[in-house]
């Protein structure tokens, strides 16, 4: 009896142990999130465009998305180095939210480097589309051709 104490109590160390090693490391933080007012600082002379995501903390798909979409290692990836990304809760920025005409949540926005409006998606987004759709912003697409050619276009290549 007292061996297998023993051994539960060494086995329990062991657990406590790794634990934080083998915990999700993916996390909504893993993007470099900015506030607006940080993201004012870098619209002068970054030359990269804004993506915008406006939520609330009661939002359940804006949870999903955090969870999902803004976990996944690509996206992160993608956002990160080719975009600044700006994380504004809606419910306490209530007057930056009227002034961009959000009426539902999640709200995500791409705006160019001087902070004028490209494109927009209302709702929730899984990662597949979410990433053609940076693509298509990044790559300036959205200037000759529409979002559904350029999906067809990236499926040639």
């Amino acid at each position: 009896m007292r061996r297998l104490a023993l051994v539960l109590i060494l086995l329990a160390a062991v657990v406590l142990e790794i634990t934080p090693l083998l915990a999700d490391t993916g996390s909504a933080d893993a993007i470099n999130w900015l506030s607006y007012g940080e993201a004012q600082k870098h619209k002068s002379g970054s030359g990269r465009k804004f993506f915008v995501y406006f939520h609330a903390d009661w939002c359940a798909y804006c949870e999903k998305l955090g969870k999902t979409t803004f976990t996944d290692a690509e996206v992160v990836d993608y956002i990160n180095t080719n975009y600044t990304p700006v994380r504004i809760d809606s419910d306490k920025e209530k007057k930056l939210a009227a002034r961009f005409g959000v009426q539902g949540l999640p709200d995500l926005r791409f705006l160019d480097a001087d902070g004028k409006g490209i494109a927009r998606w209302p709702g929730y987004i899984e990662s597949g589309p979410l990433l053609n759709l940076l693509r298509f912003i990044h790559t300036d697409s959205y200037e000759t051709m529409n979002f559904r050619q350029f999906v067809k276009q990236q499926g040639k290549k």
